[in-house]
Protein backbone atom coordinates (compact mmCIF):
# COMPACT_ATOMS: atom_id res chain seq x y z
CA UNK A 1 0.00 0.00 0.00
CA UNK A 2 1.43 3.39 -0.99
CA UNK A 3 1.52 6.49 1.17
CA UNK A 4 -0.97 8.23 -1.14
CA UNK A 5 -3.51 5.40 -0.79
CA UNK A 6 -3.11 5.46 3.00
CA UNK A 7 -3.73 9.21 3.00
CA UNK A 8 -6.83 8.75 0.88
CA UNK A 9 -8.04 5.95 3.12
CA UNK A 10 -7.68 8.21 6.19
CA UNK A 11 -9.34 11.18 4.47
CA UNK A 12 -13.06 10.48 4.42
CA UNK A 13 -15.43 12.95 2.86
CA UNK A 14 -18.08 14.47 5.13
CA UNK A 15 -21.00 13.39 2.91
CA UNK A 16 -23.65 14.90 5.21
CA UNK A 17 -22.06 18.34 5.04
CA UNK A 18 -21.55 18.05 1.29
CA UNK A 19 -25.20 17.08 0.79
CA UNK A 20 -26.40 19.93 3.02
CA UNK A 21 -24.22 22.45 1.17
CA UNK A 22 -25.46 21.10 -2.17
CA UNK A 23 -29.10 21.41 -1.12
CA UNK A 24 -28.61 24.96 0.15
CA UNK A 25 -26.79 25.93 -3.05
CA UNK A 26 -29.54 24.47 -5.20
CA UNK A 27 -32.18 26.28 -3.15
CA UNK A 28 -30.36 29.60 -3.57
CA UNK A 29 -29.92 29.13 -7.30
CA UNK A 30 -33.25 27.39 -8.03
CA UNK A 31 -34.60 30.16 -10.33
CA UNK A 32 -31.35 30.27 -12.29
CA UNK A 33 -31.14 26.48 -12.54
CA UNK A 34 -34.79 26.30 -13.67
CA UNK A 35 -34.15 28.89 -16.38
CA UNK A 36 -30.97 27.12 -17.44
CA UNK A 37 -32.72 23.74 -17.71
CA UNK A 38 -35.54 25.38 -19.68
CA UNK A 39 -33.01 26.86 -22.10
CA UNK A 40 -31.25 23.52 -22.48
CA UNK A 41 -34.57 21.78 -23.19
CA UNK A 42 -35.93 24.36 -25.63
CA UNK A 43 -32.83 25.43 -27.59
CA UNK A 44 -31.45 22.73 -29.91
CA UNK A 45 -27.98 24.30 -29.75
CA UNK A 46 -27.87 23.91 -25.97
CA UNK A 47 -29.13 20.32 -25.62
CA UNK A 48 -25.67 19.12 -24.59
CA UNK A 49 -25.97 21.19 -21.39
CA UNK A 50 -27.65 18.31 -19.56
CA UNK A 51 -24.52 16.20 -20.04
CA UNK A 52 -22.01 18.76 -18.76
CA UNK A 53 -22.66 18.21 -15.00
CA UNK A 54 -22.66 14.43 -15.49
CA UNK A 55 -19.35 14.43 -17.38
CA UNK A 56 -17.80 16.87 -14.87
CA UNK A 57 -18.90 14.62 -12.00
CA UNK A 58 -17.40 11.60 -13.76
CA UNK A 59 -14.07 13.39 -14.21
CA UNK A 60 -14.00 14.42 -10.54
CA UNK A 61 -14.85 10.83 -9.53
CA UNK A 62 -12.01 9.48 -11.68
CA UNK A 63 -9.55 11.94 -10.06
CA UNK A 64 -10.88 11.57 -6.51
CA UNK A 65 -7.74 9.95 -5.09
CA UNK A 66 -5.52 12.76 -6.36
CA UNK A 67 -8.02 15.38 -5.17
CA UNK A 68 -8.27 13.86 -1.70
CA UNK A 69 -4.48 13.77 -1.43
CA UNK A 70 -4.23 17.55 -1.90
CA UNK A 71 -3.66 19.37 1.37
CA UNK A 72 -5.78 22.54 1.56
CA UNK A 73 -3.75 25.73 1.91
CA UNK A 74 -5.13 29.21 2.57
CA UNK A 75 -4.64 31.86 -0.09
CA UNK A 76 -5.32 35.57 0.38
CA UNK A 77 -6.08 36.11 -3.34
CA UNK A 78 -9.59 34.79 -2.67
CA UNK A 79 -10.25 37.67 -0.30
CA UNK A 80 -9.12 40.13 -2.99
CA UNK A 81 -11.58 38.59 -5.45
CA UNK A 82 -14.42 38.83 -2.91
CA UNK A 83 -13.61 42.46 -2.16
CA UNK A 84 -13.46 43.35 -5.84
CA UNK A 85 -16.77 41.54 -6.40
CA UNK A 86 -18.34 43.49 -3.57
CA UNK A 87 -17.32 46.80 -5.09
CA UNK A 88 -19.76 46.46 -7.98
Amino acid sequence: MTAASETVRKARLPWGKIAWFGLLTMACYAPVLRSLANQWASNPDMGHGFFVPVIAGYIVWQQRNELLAIKPQPNWWGLAVVILGGCN
